[in-house]
């Protein structure tokens, strides 16, 4: 039988973790997929790296250089239009999937054809491998759970390695890079998988799921540069991807992003500044607690809880609650 699935890694500037992340990948215990590699106008070494490596680990594996620097959405959506197999799986370039992922996700998917997409579990690791406190403990583990989710016009939160059907994908737009404005805050880049499964559930009429594996079986990097990820770009998303999915359950038409964008009153963009500067700070409060500074991590912690309180409830339900 032909190969049913893509492993993609979509690449930018990868070269000090690339090299670990296809080691990962090789140590797959099922390898029956065609690897594919995104470089995505890298301006470092990340696409010698990878050359290296297969000429001293030789393995199928195909890289498509791509023009000009694009970013992850449009990334994804090429491989979407691309491959030829039914099933797609992404890695990030310096996450670490432990050496069941490919092999479970894809059994899990393949043994039930109500199934689009299944997740996993992952647990943090620092820029030099080891692993952190918390993780990504985020997805319906039943499709009966996650059906009466859809229902009710949920977002759909679970991680992004997950292995999910190509054209089920395809049939709701696949990842989405129209209807941003031009230029950087690259917005379609932000909550780019939640946006992609939220519309997904869209196929829960005919009685499709998307589910998770209650296993860690990959590694998600966090870096400590993290703390400058533009927060409020992601509660925009956010927001766009909640109003959108009411819209489709009431039958009316998506927004774009810059649609959504001129209809926020003064209020609504307030409240998401405020939002914003609580996720911002709760990071940086984590980050100095982290180098054991304690007055600075004590500040933050109370910057963060000043402008949004619900959103340190929500991290505390999502990560510490439900540490593996």
């Amino acid at each position: 039988m032909a190969c049913q699935l893509t492993v993609a890694i979509c690449m930018y500037n990868a070269e000090l973790y690339i090299e670990e992340t296809l080691q990962c990948i090789i140590n797959q215990t099922m390898q029956d997929f065609h690897l594919l590699i995104i470089n995505d106008k890298s301006t470092d070494r990340s696409e010698d790296k990878v050359n290296e490596f297969f000429t001293k680990h030789p393995r199928q594996y195909e890289i498509v250089n791509i023009e000009i620097n694009q970013g992850l959405a449009a990334g994804r959506r090429y491989v979407e239009e691309y491959a030829k197999t039914r099933y797609l799986l992404f890695v990030d370039a310096d996450d670490c999937p432990y050496p069941t992922l490919v092999e479970k996700l894809y059994n899990t998917i393949s043994s039930d054809e109500d199934l689009i997409a299944v997740g996993c579990y992952q647990n943090y690791i620092d820029e030099k491998g080891n692993k952190m406190t918390g993780g990504i403990f985020l997805g319906e583990t039943s499709k009966e759970i996650f059906l009466e989710k859809a229902a009710k016009g949920k977002l759909i939160f679970m991680q992004p390695t997950a292995i999910y059907d190509r054209e089920a994908a395809l049939s709701v737009g696949g990842h989405c890079i129209d209807g941003f404005p031009e230029g950087k805050p690259r917005y379609r880049d932000l909550c780019e998988d939640l946006d992609l499964w939220t519309r997904m559930s869209d196929l829960y009429v005919n009685g499709k799921a998307i589910i998770v594996v209650p296993e860690i079986l990959c590694g998600y990097r966090k870096h400590e540069k993290a703390m400058s990820n533009n927060s409020e770009g992601m509660i925009l998303r956010m927001r766009h991807i909640k109003k959108n999915v009411r819209r489709r359950r009431a039958g009316k038409a998506d927004l774009t992003f810059c649609q959504f964008l001129d209809q926020l009153s003064e209020k609504e963009r307030k409240e998401i500044r405020n939002e914003a500067i609580s996720a911002t700070s709760l990071k940086q409060s984590y980050y100095a607690f982290k180098k054991w500074r304690i007055f600075t991590g004590c500040y933050y912690l109370m910057r963060s809880t000043f402008y949004n309180p619900s959103y340190l409830i929500s991290k505390i339900k999502h990560n510490i609650l439900r540490m593996k």
